[in-house]
């Protein structure tokens, strides 16, 4: 792994979180600033007793609620607030003032408010710039923030419901304040044109009830809120007024309307939610002593497209409509994603730059997205299916009746590298009904079989050279193509997709069927892989509403549900075993599911659908009112394969020729999506709406969290915490310092500084800018502030004796007159810059000792644990105290003389880098007077330096 790089810190989208229980879901997150500057207001002593006012991270409150209980007198602006359902404090701006106050602000602007998931903009931009024409062009909180916001709580369950604050006058001079209750609501969703129920609403005046989110109010003037598009508003969105209401183009009017008088003006608006969360109503769980766990984003693909470099165009066969769009599958083998349907070129953009006719299959690297140039099959017809077989050959199924200039009748098994035919694999189909049409649409292997599904009655290939029976639906030799003349499901339609199941001992299919060997399966059927092709038990006997009962185009098999997916508009998953349904969605508008595919425990849903997905519908057009989510879709959409959940999180932008949507999705080995059909723009990371030939590619988001920080330590001298820690491996962009039960604080820094909190846990983790963020760190403590006072300082005077003489025995004691030494400033000695005082001596013998002698006052022995001395031995050293000795250095053992030769002769400069330390119980000291006394040897006579100098703290009891 990479060295860390620190990258600039902006608010990130669709981030992740702790739940309130760590082994709960885990929700996106917004990274955020460092924490400011400690005030003297945040010093905390013994315990954590912290006033939510939101006034720092530090302080970060539950809402804006909270923070208005806490400081009644608090003003409108900007706050810091946490839950458990975020990942650490952001800011946000506070409305105080009306009605109460603890108001949250999660969008602002005019018109162009989106449906999106992710919202508009950053979390910084929404707070930034709350109104004026500054403010008019929208951003909006993601929804994943959104819920942090209320901590889960569902929307509908609010008791204030959603306050929207829109301008009524042009000059933004008048306000009207709205009020109104979701009905049924889970989670937030900017879908607010979507259907939508109104439990309630007023516009200051009384409540009434009823309507649409779409629309609703009590008449065409003020008192109604229109959010649906329309062609004469230029199809953009807002909180609009009735259709009396009008309003101008003019870039600083509060009221906007794409004409000077046109109706359903859209105002500024604010859209406000006010969560009463307190602390008391929120719980965050502790850290552990080995920190919080990690988190890694699912795998999921980007909403943005990556940058075309090669597309697909034209219509190779002449014909239109939906079953005959530019591109209806793919498959990959080694480094080579196959596209296939009825385009005729591949070139690099919409105006044809170095294009070349390569019709209905050509192969694009799955790294670099170039055409590869080699691999040229000829085939006369569309293909509609790719499959790869065992041996590594491409099998193409379709409309064809050739391949490279030889028959070929609706399947053929390719060389990957050049696109030449597989001598050693035929196949040949018939139609042998009335008027028909040979069609392969659909190919899935499993084991020794390839399955073909379609429109045919007779198959020839391999081995056998007499036509073998099955209808719509066969099997065939991967080595050979010879057919399985004892396995026929007989359908009696056209089958439009089909999947082997994981244990081979099913084919599912899908398609215009109403019956499989004269049994009745309508538009879907799970036919045994056993001679005779029986239908598995119980039968499949799902009654589909009138509205669904014409077709079905998409089946697959993942985990434990089977995917169905076809008319009108509707995405159900089965249980395998009992068939019974699972989950339902409904597109509202834009058209039917025509794939399903699967990659990474992710199920995707093409269509030719551009609006809404209703969760836990069932019937089109009227979705009824038991659905429970309502999530923008545009072409192809992301289930959970466990759960059947969908996730707003993949939200493309993408448009199509004619409008058929997508026909092919597939999830190739480096995780990207391609998603094919009709398509002509895509929008890029750039935010770009490009050409997209065909076909768009969606790259992975990043799923690899940074590494854990390394050597957290903790030190504090009682006012501040100070901590550090080795900068984590891996992409991260910011640490999150957790105390306790949160995060308190963040930075870009290796470094830290807060206010203290005696016996503070603490523990730091990387996020990343993906979202993605590492385990924390093992919880360090610091350690208790220890209370000390000097007894010694270091330059302090010493009673001092230089003399050949020995001195008095008893000159170590407490006792003992040291009235007639000399008085001199440490360091003692000579021979270096650095000495105070210089020892001189009298006659011509240098004396081979010094010695030293220095007395203070202790009160009360019994409250100093233990007392720390530094001195050194400069050359030898012999110290005492109150008499007793207490540590000989450089010195022999026995009886020390005046004449008691050092055994080391360290010069002065290595002495005082190499200090003694000597540590002694608190115990040793005496009530009133001690005296600390030293005797100093020179290792010989004329040593060239000699020095003392001492000091001593005493470490008070806590």
């Amino acid at each position: 792994m990479t060295n860390l790089r620190l990258r600039p810190l902006r608010a990130m989208k669709n981030a992740r979180v702790f739940a309130a229980a760590l082994t709960a879901a885990l929700l996106p997150i917004t990274l955020l600033s460092s924490l400011p500057a400690a005030t003297a207001s945040e010093e905390i002593a013994a315990a954590e007793v912290i006033t939510r006012d939101g006034t720092s991270q530090l302080r970060a409150a539950a809402s804006c609620w909270e923070i208005k209980q806490t400081t009644p007198d608090a003003p409108s602006g900007t706050f810091w607030l946490l839950t458990p359902r975020m990942a650490a404090p952001e800011q946000f701006y506070c409305d105080q003032e009306t009605d109460g106050g603890g108001w949250v602000l999660i969008g602002r602007g005019r018109e162009g408010w989106k449906e999106f998931h992710q919202g508009v903009g950053t979390t910084a931009q929404v707070r930034s710039t709350v109104t004026g024409t500054g403010a008019f062009a929208p951003r909006q909180l993601s929804s994943t923030v959104i819920d942090g916001l209320q901590n889960g709580q569902a929307p509908d369950l609010l008791p204030d419901g959603v306050r929207l604050r829109r301008a009524t006058t042009a000059d933004g001079s008048q306000w009207q304040e709205a009020r109104f209750k979701f009905a049924n609501l889970d989670r937030w969703a900017w879908t607010i044109s979507a259907e939508h129920r109104v439990a309630s609403y007023s516009f200051g005046g009384p409540t009434s009830s009823g309507g649409l989110t779409s629309n609703f109010g009590s008449n065409q003037a003020l008192n109604r809120v229109v959010t649906s598009e329309s062609s004469a508003q230029g199809w953009t969105q807002g909180w609009a007024y009735g259709s009396t209401i009008t309003g101008s183009p003019d870039d600083s009017s509060y009221l906007w309307s794409a004409n000077s008088g046109t109706g359903n003006a859209r105002p500024f608006a604010q859209v406000y939610l006010r969560p009463k969360l307190t602390q008391a109503d929120v719980t965050f769980a502790p850290v552990g002593d080995n920190g919080y766990p990690g988190y890694s984003q699912r795998p999921l693909p980007q909403s943005a497209a990556q940058s075309t470099v090669w597309g697909v165009s034209g219509l190779a066969n002449g014909r239109g409509g939906e079953l005959n769009t530019e591109v209806q599958d793919f498959a990959q083998i080694g480094n080579t994603v196959y596209v296939a349907g009825n385009f005729r070129y591949v070139q690099r953009n919409a105006q044809g730059a170095e294009r070349v006719e390569q019709p209905y299959i050509a192969g694009f690297n799955v790294d670099n997205g170039e055409w590869v140039g080699t691999f040229r099959p000829v085939l006369n017809g569309q293909v509609k299916s790719l499959a790869v077989l065992p041996n590594g050959k491409l099998v193409a199924g379709g409309e064809f009746s050739t391949a490279n200039g030889s028959p070929a009748v609706g399947a053929v098994a390719l060389d990957p590298q050049t696109g030449a035919t597989d001598p050693a694999w035929r196949l040949q189909l018939e139609n042998r009904l009335t008027g028909g049409v040979v069609q392969v649409r659909a190919l899935s292997v499993k084991n020794d079989w390839l399955y073909l599904g379609g429109a045919f009655t007779h198959l020839t290939g391999g081995t056998t050279t007499n036509a073998v029976y099955a209808r719509a639906g066969a099997r065939v030799r991967v080595t050979n193509g010879t057919p399985d003349a004892s396995w026929n499901p007989a359908f009696n339609g056209t089958v439009a997709a089909i999947d082997a199941a994981a244990n081979g001992e099913r084919l599912y299919a899908a398609g215009y069927f109403s019956a499989s060997n004269s049994v009745d399966t309508l538009r879907a059927a799970a036919v045994q892989t056993v001679a005779g092709a029986p239908l598995a038990t119980p039968a499949w006997s799902w009654t589909p509403s009138s509205t669904n009962r014409n077709f079905q185009l998409g089946i697959q098999e993942v985990g434990n549900r089977i995917w169905l997916g076809g008319s009108e508009h509707n995405l159900f998953s089965f249980d395998p075993q009992t068939f019974s349904r699972l989950s339902g969605n409904i597109t509202k508008n834009g058209g039917d599911f025509q794939r399903v595919s699967e990659g990474d425990g992710v199920v995707y849903g093409a269509c030719h659908c551009a609006n809404w997905n209703y969760s836990n519908a069932f019937t089109w057009s009227n979705v009824g009112t038991q659905w429970t989510a309502a999530d923008r879709i545009n072409l192809v959409g992301a289930w959970d394969a466990a759960n059947g959940a969908y996730i707003p999180d993949f939200n493309p932008v993408m448009k199509g020729r004619a409008g058929y949507g997508v026909w092919g999705v597939f999830v190739d080995s480096r995780g990207k999506v391609w998603a094919g059909g009709d398509l002509e723009t895509s929008v890029n990371a750039n935010g770009v709406n490009q050409w997209s030939g065909g076909f768009a590619v969606f790259p992975p988001r990043d799923t690899t969290a940074p590494g854990t920080p390394s050597g957290l330590t903790a030190t504090t001298d009682g006012v501040t915490d100070t901590l550090s820690w080795t900068a984590a491996t891996g992409d991260a962009s910011v640490y999150h310092l957790i105390r306790g039960d949160r995060v308190i604080a963040t930075t870009t820094q290796t470094t830290i500084k807060v206010p203290a909190l005696a016996g503070g846990r603490y523990s730091v983790r990387a996020a990343d800018e993906a979202a993605n963020y590492s385990a924390s760190t093992s919880v360090v403590i610091p350690p208790k502030v220890v209370a000390t006072t000097q007894l010694v300082q270091t330059g302090e005077d010493w009673k001092y004796r230089f003399a050949t003489q020995a001195p008095d025995p008893a000159w170590t004691s407490v006792a003992f007159n040291d009235s007639t030494w000399a008085t001199g400033k440490a360091p003692l000695g000579w021979g270096s810059s650095t000495i105070a005082t210089q020892l001189v001596f009298e006659g011509t013998t240098r004396p081979l000792s010094s010695h030293h002698r220095k007395s203070f006052t202790v009160e009360d022995p019994n409250k100093v644990a233990e007392v720390r001395i530094t001195t050194r031995a400069d050359d030898g050293l012999v110290l005492y105290l109150n008499g007793t000795e207490v540590r000989r250095v450089n010195m022999p053992t026995g009886t020390i003389t005046n004449n008691t030769y050092a055994t080391a002769a360290p010069r002065t400069t290595f002495a005082t880098a190499n200090p003694v330390q000597i540590t002694l119980p608190g115990s040793a000291l005496a009530a009133g007077v001690n005296v600390l006394s030293a005797e100093v040897h020179s290792n010989y006579r004329s040593t060239p330096d000699h020095s003392f100098e001492l000091s001593a703290l005493a470490v008070l009891e806590p």
